[in-house]
C-alpha cells in the first residue's frame, strides 16, 4: 500500500524528510517528493506518477484535496501548523532564505514576492505575506480532515514530544516492529550499521563498506530516537543555537510555536481573519 507524508510550507517539512528518507533507505522503500503539480504534468495525474515511477513513500507539500484523492489506496500522515505561526515563519523565510528552485521547479511567485518584501518594512512586509499565504493556508482549510486513512498530526506536538509522535506515524505506517518483539538488539545493530553507511560523507570508508543483507523488514522501535538524536534542530541550523534563539538569516530560524504572538498586532489579526475566518479556531488553536 502507497504510503504519504502530506506537509504544509512552514511545518518542518525538510525535517521530516530527512527522517522519512533514512526510513526509506533503510527499507528499501523508493521515496519521491513532490511540492508542485508542475512534477507531475508531465504524467497527466498525480496517480499516474506514482503508478510509473513505482513510488512506496510519496512525500507532499502543499497537496489540495482533489489532487489528494486520486490516489491509489494509500496510508496518510497530515501535519498542520498553525496557520499565523505558517505566515510569520513564510515571511522571514521568503523575504530572507528561502531557495527559488528546488526538484527541477522554479518558483516565480516567490521572485516577483520577495523583491516586494525587501521593498517593505516588517509590519507592511507581514500584511504582505498574509494574503501571499493563500498558496498554502487555502489547503489547509478545503482539506477533509476526517478521512479514515489520514493520521492528522500537529506540528506543534511533532516537535514538543518527538519520539511519542514519530512513533505513533511509523506505527500508522505499519513501519515499526511491534513493542517487545524479539530481535530488537539484532534490528537495531543492523540499523545502526546502515545508518552509519547512509549518513557517511561519499568517498570515505563507511560509505565504502558493505550493506548488511538481507533488508529489513521493518524498523526496531528504537530507530526514532535515533533518528531524532541525528536530526535536531542544532544540527540541521548548522549553528550551536537551540529552539527559541532566533536567526532572521537562516532557514531553521525559531523552531518554537507561538511566535506569531511576538510579530502579529492587532492590523494583522484583523487582516488576517478578513482573509482566512476563522481557520485557526476550526484547526483547534486559540484565538489569541
Amino acid at each position: 500500500m502507497l504510503l504519504v507524508y502530506s506537509g504544509r510550507h512552514k511545518a518542518a517539512s525538510s525535517w521530516s524528510r530527512a527522517i522519512l528518507r533514512e526510513a526509506a533507505g533503510l527499507l528499501g522503500l523508493n521515496m519521491v517528493t513532490v511540492i508542485a503539480p508542475e512534477q507531475w504534468a508531465p504524467y497527466g495525474s498525480l496517480a499516474e506518477l506514482v503508478r510509473q515511477e513505482k513510488v512506496d513513500l510519496l512525500s507532499l507539500t502543499n497537496i489540495a484535496q482533489h489532487d489528494y484523492a486520486t490516489l491509489p489506496p494509500r496510508r496518510t500522515v497530515n501535519v498542520i501548523r498553525d496557520p499565523r505561526d505558517i505566515v510569520v515563519s513564510g515571511y522571514f523565510s521568503h523575504r530572507n532564505t528561502h531557495g527559488v528552485h528546488a526538484l527541477g521547479v522554479t518558483w516565480h511567485e516567490l521572485i516577483d514576492h520577495r523583491r516586494r518584501l525587501l521593498e517593505l518594512d516588517v509590519a507592511d512586509g507581514l500584511l504582505e505575506e498574509i494574503e501571499f499565504s493563500g498558496y498554502f493556508l487555502d489547503h489547509m482549510s478545503t482539506w477533509d480532515y476526517g478521512q479514515p486513512e489520514v493520521l492528522e498530526v500537529r506540528m506543534e506536538d511533532q516537535i514538543g514530544d518527538q519520539v511519542a509522535v514519530w512513533t505513533q506515524i511509523f506505527d500508522h505506517y505499519g513501519l515499526l516492529v511491534p513493542p517487545r518483539a524479539l530481535g530488537e538488539w539484532v534490528r537495531t545493530a543492523a540499523v545502526r550499521w546502515r545508518l552509519a553507511t547512509l549518513r557517511a560523507e561519499p568517498g570515505s570508508f563507511r560509505a565504502r563498506r558493505a550493506l548488511p543483507a538481507p533488508p529489513l523488514a521493518r524498523l526496531p522501535r528504537t530507530f526514532v530516537p535515533l533518528a531524532l538524536d541525528h536530526y535536531t534542530f542544532t544540527r540541521l541550523s548548522c549553528s550551536d543555537r537551540r529552539p527559541g534563539q532566533p536567526d532572521e538569516m537562516n532557514h531553521y530560524r525559531n523552531g518554537v510555536p507561538g511566535d506569531w504572538r511576538n510579530h502579529f498586532t492587532e492590523r494583522h489579526r484583523e487582516a488576517f481573519q478578513a482573509r482566512y475566518g476563522d481557520l485557526a479556531e476550526r484547526l483547534g488553536y486559540p484565538a489569541r
